[in-house]
């Protein structure tokens, strides 16, 4: 499994890399580009919590209403995103832990478009 973009758009973008599983754990890479403003950040999610997102992102896709989180097992980093009117979406969160030296809360806007990008690279997982 390669890097995939998920989000590539006036000037924000949202980039997924697969790293590892052990265990029942899969690693992963995002990497945010909010304006001038950049960051990665590992993510650790079991197995049944990506099936539970997956369900969750198919779902606000569907019914156009909705929200979901991916928090990092190993840290507070975490991603929310939630639908807003008319099949916009808001995603923001915080890439990086609090306790390390640099981490980046951000917030970017989209469409329902990219939910397809997300459930695609959670399903290949």
């Amino acid at each position: 499994m390669n890097n995939y973009i998920i989000l590539n758009a006036d000037n924000n973008e949202i980039i997924f890399e697969y790293l590892y599983t052990v265990d029942n754990y899969v690693t992963f890479n995002l990497k945010i580009k909010s304006g001038d403003f950049a960051g990665s950040s590992n993510f650790c999610i079991s197995k049944e919590k990506i099936v539970s997102i997956v369900e969750t992102l198919s779902n606000m896709n569907k019914d156009l209403t909705g929200s979901c989180e991916l928090r990092d097992y190993d840290s507070d980093a975490y991603i929310k995103i939630e639908m807003l009117k008319l099949g916009h979406l808001c995603i923001y969160g915080q890439i990086g832990g609090s306790h390390q030296d640099q981490f980046l809360k951000f917030k970017l806007t989209s469409d329902q478009t990219i939910l397809n990008n997300f459930i695609y690279v959670f399903k290949k997982i």
